[in-house]
């Protein structure tokens, strides 16, 4: 009998923190976007209804609107994915270190998992098709990647879809915002394909919980009936859809911001000493030789950062999000210089198992 799953907690230390650098959330929209929500009452009352915020994103990504399907966060659409197609004890290739919900979605639809080691050096794309077998139902590819940040071509998906056309492929793009998008058209011109995104990053709204999936007509009316008939609160799509619709602006100098963040948090790392991967999210992903100390030393200065002290192979690693604010950002930078310079030298070659 197979070991029962954990519920997901992120490991926190029990410190006082007012700077969390751990979640990869956005900016802070606006408090007056809630105020100038209408129908407040009914939206209450009345199921609620997804089909304007379909629309919209559809119009947005220039598909039609029965090609997008808005679920609980992008999390929702991955466990749609997952149940829709990994019946029967179907297996799911999984190149790893990736998106840690992605297995536990994977096991609780009764899937078989098999790992592939995702390495620096690129994304496995022949090692998937080698182990690729008629009982192979799904391969995710998440890009950017998380926890890493590091991204594959859009290519990748043309290849991937082309050459296992039973498998459904599903991108994982809840970072697309700080990539230019990266392969969500790739991922529509296939019919075994999905993009999956989200508002909960760029645009600030994870606390809303609005995600949604883009693929054929055809593989949105299978995801649509592999969930709850009603996944998101009608405030919720309400705050999503008047966002959308007035604060890509502030979005764009978000990322923008996050994007000179995330290249002087880099090199600030190298110069302490670090070699990080390289990032096209709005974090920054490093192997520490005393991983945990760094953890304590910013948690002791109020700053939580994101660690993996379960998950083999990243034992050694820390997620540091960026800000996406001036102050925040110093504050950060002082303090890894503070911690660091307590530590003894730390380096790293980029050949650390993973």
């Amino acid at each position: 009998m197979n070991a029962p799953i954990k519920a997901y907690r992120v490991p926190r230390l029990d410190l006082p923190i007012d700077l969390y650098l751990d979640g990869n959330e956005g900016a802070r929209p606006p408090a007056e976007l809630i105020a100038g929500i209408a129908g407040g009452g009914d939206r209450l009352r009345r199921y609620p209804d997804r089909s304007s915020l379909e629309g919209l994103l559809a119009e947005r990504l220039g598909v039609t609107q029965e090609q997008v399907l808005v679920t609980a966060g992008a999390d929702d659409a991955l466990d749609r994915v997952m149940r829709a197609f990994l019946t029967g004890g179907r297996e799911i290739l999984l190149p790893r270190p990736t998106f840690e919900m992605i297995e536990r979605y994977a096991r609780l639809a009764g899937g078989t998992v098999r790992d592939l080691e995702w390495p620096r050096a690129g994304f496995p794309v022949a090692g998937l098709l080698e182990a690729a077998s008629r009982r192979t139902a799904v391969v995710p590819v998440v890009t950017p990647n998380n926890p890493t940040g590091t991204t594959i071509p859009a290519g990748v998906v043309d290849v991937l879809a082309e050459a296992l056309p039973q498998t459904t492929i599903v991108v994982d793009q809840a970072y697309a915002e700080f990539d230019d998008d990266g392969p969500t058209v790739a991922a529509l011109r296939h019919e075994n394909a999905v993009a999956v995104r989200t508002l909960s990053k760029a645009w600030g709204l994870a606390g809303q919980r609005v995600g949604y999936a883009v693929g054929t007509p055809q593989m949105i009316e299978r995801l649509r009936a592999a969930g709850a008939p009603y996944p998101v609160g009608g405030l919720a799509l309400a705050v999503a859809e008047a966002w959308l619709q007035q604060g890509e602006p502030a979005m764009n100098a978000f990322v923008q911001r996050v994007a000179l963040e995330r290249d002087r948090l880099a090199a600030r790392l190298r110069e302490l000493g670090v070699d990080p991967y390289p990032s096209r999210a709005n974090f920054v992903f490093a192997r520490f030789d005393d991983a945990a100390a760094v953890r304590l030393g910013l948690a002791q200065r109020g700053i939580s950062v994101r660690a993996f002290p379960t998950s083999p192979g990243l034992e050694d690693a820390l997620r540091i999000t960026c800000p996406g604010d001036e102050q925040d950002f110093a504050r950060l930078e002082t303090a890894l210089a503070e911690v660091l310079s307590t530590l003894p030298n730390d380096s790293n070659d980029g050949d650390t198992p993973r």
